[in-house]
């Protein structure tokens, strides 16, 4: 019988193929032979915009908006290689710096910085942890057309030029990550996250690859071009982490050419809906802790029966998130449900809770090998495991021994489309 891989961590855990299953991956694209070479090349062929040297030439202050070490980004060679550019320009180390993107996640360890950036650009240029709570180093931009307030952080909005970087893949509420996000809620004040990652800008339901009738995406990208945008260099990877694709340039133009090779690589359809889903965020940083794995039950809710079973594999390295206790003091996953359409976002990240709590009141859940309390694991309604095998034979005492079985080793990476013809 076949074995099937389902990354945990930096490592896998192996279960037997069982019958009557099936194993949905991504169309994986060919790796760049040279990912270096390719963005030095976009730097300075790039999409919709002049090139990064010309756009720095003769200016004052350039700030480089990276993502954090939840994010698998190869920042390193983003920053070294438009360092190279930057300097080319005429601009000194000390005229840069590298904001960290962290939303309203904890701030990044000097370690982690280091990891992130490498030792020489870390030694070289400034870098800052975001914080959206720090109101001296907020500045409040207006107001979108549907009233999300635009505050950001200070360093972003009043440099000369401003780079962002990141990774597009599929996701649950801005149908793909990357560009603009890194605005909003990346470098956003906590005022404008909230409003941001509530009802009804927050879809109800998951919404992996969705563009159009987004308004999450829509008022980032309003946020964003409000508070100007000049250069984005993003990647695109496959489920074996490689990087297949640079983009570079224009906030929109650059990033819709990632999004339309990220559609061809990532949605697959599939015919049913299945009795349990085993799925896997893609392991380590993915599955950093719970908040981030989440993710991989989004994609296991779009093709799982109502009142079926998601297996969700995650390290989670880090603990839970901030939500616990939105979990663990309600008296069923529809009471955080209502309480987050009651009160929207909270800086503990209710809204995690809320998709969470969704997951839980349609199917069973059960987290195989958490870093996590088992005794937490069950507070929060989930179902713990000890084993992959353990899990699964849990599942066909829900389901039956005839269940059908799906396994998404990499969802992250990953847009199922039932298509029930």
């Amino acid at each position: 019988m076949d074995k099937i891989e389902i990354p945990y961590g930096e490592k896998q855990k192996q279960i037997e193929k069982p019958e009557n299953s099936r194993v949905l991956l991504p169309i994986d694209m060919p790796p760049l032979p040279n990912p270096r070479a390719e963005m030095a090349r976009k730097l300075k062929h790039p999409t919709g915009s002049p090139s990064l040297r010309e756009i720095c030439m003769g200016k004052e202050s350039i700030v480089i908006v990276i993502n954090d070490i939840t994010r698998p980004s190869p920042t390193d060679l983003f920053v070294e290689e438009m360092l190279k550019e930057i300097e080319k320009a005429g601009i000194t180390d000390d005229q840069v710096t590298l904001v960290v993107a962290l939303g309203n996640h904890r701030p990044n360890t000097e370690e982690e910085l280091k990891r992130m950036v490498g030792e020489k650009v870390y030694s070289r240029v400034k870098i800052i942890n975001h914080d959206c709570y720090d109101e001296k180093n907020l500045v409040h931009l207006g107001f979108t057309k549907r009233g999300l307030p635009i505050i950001v952080n200070r360093y972003v909005a009043e440099a000369s030029v401003r780079i962002l970087t990141g990774i597009i893949t599929p996701h649950q509420s801005a149908g793909y990550s990357g560009g603009r996000k890194s605005i909003m809620p990346g470098v956003a004040g906590i005022e404008a996250l909230t409003k941001h990652h509530s009802f009804p800008i927050r879809s109800y339901h998951p919404i992996l690859g969705q563009m159009i009738d987004n308004p999450f995406h829509d008022e980032a990208l309003e946020a964003a071009k409000r508070v100007g945008v000049d250069f984005i260099l993003n990647v695109v990877k496959n489920s074996k982490k490689e990087i297949v694709s640079v983009v570079a340039g224009d906030l929109e133009q650059a990033h819709a050419e990632g999004v339309s090779i990220c559609d061809k690589s990532w949605k697959v359809k599939v015919d049913r809906y299945y009795d349990i889903v085993i799925t896997s965020p893609g392991g380590y940083p993915k599955d950093f802790d719970l908040h981030q794995a989440q993710k991989a039950l989004s994609a296991a809710e779009v093709v799982t029966k109502k009142g079926g079973v998601i297996i969700l594999v995650a390290e989670c390295r880090d603990g839970v998130g901030k939500y616990a206790k939105w979990l663990v003091e309600a008296s069923d996953p529809q009471e955080v449900i209502d309480t987050f359409e009651r009160v929207g976002f909270t800086p503990d990240h209710s809204s995690k809770a809320f998709m969470l709590a969704r997951a839980l009141k349609n199917h069973h859940v059960i987290l195989v090998d958490p870093q996590i309390d088992p005794a937490l694991v069950e507070d929060m309604f989930f179902i713990y495991a000890s084993t992959l095998e353990e899990a699964l034979n849990k599942g066909y005492h829900i389901m039956g021994d005839a269940a059908e079985t799906l396994f998404i080793p990499h969802a992250i990476d990953c847009i199922p489309e039932v298509n029930l013809q």
